[in-house]
């Protein structure tokens, strides 16, 4: 009997530790996707982006809609990328993103990848 407690009281001590340590790495973890969003918005390199397409994930973050852009993203060199932006934008900027739009986004280069985000999306 003793030992059968001993093991409830561990248990029990064990499983919120797991869960908090998780929790804890993942705002870590959305701090950070945050903090280089704002700095690809503030330093990135501004260019052109025309909406191929748009899907909600069914996600919303502070009651925005999170959603999939699909964008031809055309450089001020000329050059034209394909990319998948996943993004949130306010409620009230759905019209500015249907497709066929052309909408303002800024690309960086961090840790030799190419990533972009779009001008207006909602960043908490």
């Amino acid at each position: 009997m003793t030992t059968l407690i001993v093991i409830i009281v561990i248990v029990s001590l064990i499983t919120p530790s797991i869960f908090i340590a998780k929790f804890t790495k993942e705002l870590r973890a959305n701090n950070n996707r945050n903090v280089q969003r704002k700095t690809i918005l503030a330093s990135g390199t501004p260019a052109q982006a025309q909406i191929n397409s748009i899907r909600q994930t069914n996600v919303q973050v502070d009651d925005q809609p999170e959603v999939l852009l699909d964008l031809s993203v055309t450089k001020p060199d000329g050059e034209t990328i394909h990319t998948v932006v996943r993004t949130v934008i306010p409620i009230i900027s759905i019209p500015t993103f249907q497709r066929g739009n052309i909408i303002e986004v800024k690309h960086m280069t961090i840790d030799n990848e190419l990533k972009f985000e779009v001008v207006g999306a909602y960043i908490p």
